[in-house]
């Protein structure tokens, strides 16, 4: 069956589309398997990730990361429905995946970077980035998926789990009086800017 990526991921935007898809055709001619946008397909990913950890810092910086990176961002965009890119053009470690109806994002570069090099990427944002009343939730929710070992940890397919997991405990949880029903660009760009003067 010969998926049509341009078709499956024509709401991204165009930077993350043509990386995106560019995954896609380098998973295709390296391992012979057709990344479809599905969360099954990760493990092939992860896979992928580690056949290039040979290759260059600066190809795995340049082209490897923001290419997975785009990629396992879409799937997990196409999981959680309501989420949108913040993708500023050449700013990779800027990028973010941004859940409009929890305040939740992280940067798939980022995610993409740590997986490939297997430790943290500091400064790329990689982490789950969330209100500070929601601590307890998301700690409860990654305590309830129970332990992972350090090399799991650094697997797009883990990452999933606990991105996926924490957006729906996310979801469930009652708002309280005058909490927003929808975090906007807006609101992600103040926090970003918050963030940046600390």
């Amino acid at each position: 069956m010969t998926i049509d990526s341009a078709a499956l991921i024509a709401e991204a935007p165009d930077a993350v589309r043509d990386l995106a898809t560019a995954c896609v055709a380098s998973v295709r001619s390296t391992l012979s398997f057709d990344l479809d946008f599905t969360p099954d397909t990760l493990a092939v990913l992860d896979h992928y990730a580690k056949e290039v950890v040979n290759e260059e810092e600066g190809a795995i910086l340049q082209l490897v990361a923001p290419m997975c990176g785009a990629y396992f961002g879409e799937v997990v965009r196409r999981e959680l429905g309501a989420a949108r890119w913040h993708a500023p053009s050449d700013a990779y470690r800027l990028w973010r995946l941004e859940l409009e109806t929890s305040f939740l994002h992280f940067n798939p570069l980022g995610i993409a970077l740590e997986v490939i090099q297997g430790e943290d990427a500091p400064g790329w944002y990689a982490h789950l980035q969330f209100l500070d009343d929601d601590q307890s939730l998301v700690a409860s929710t990654t305590k309830n998926l129970g332990a992972v070992r350090a090399e799991d940890y650094y697997r797009f397919t883990v990452r999933q789990e606990v991105v996926q997991g924490v957006a729906s405990n996310l979801a469930e949880k009652p708002r309280r009086p005058g909490q927003p029903l929808f975090f906007g660009p807006e609101v992600y760009a103040a926090a970003a800017e918050q963030s940046q003067e600390a």
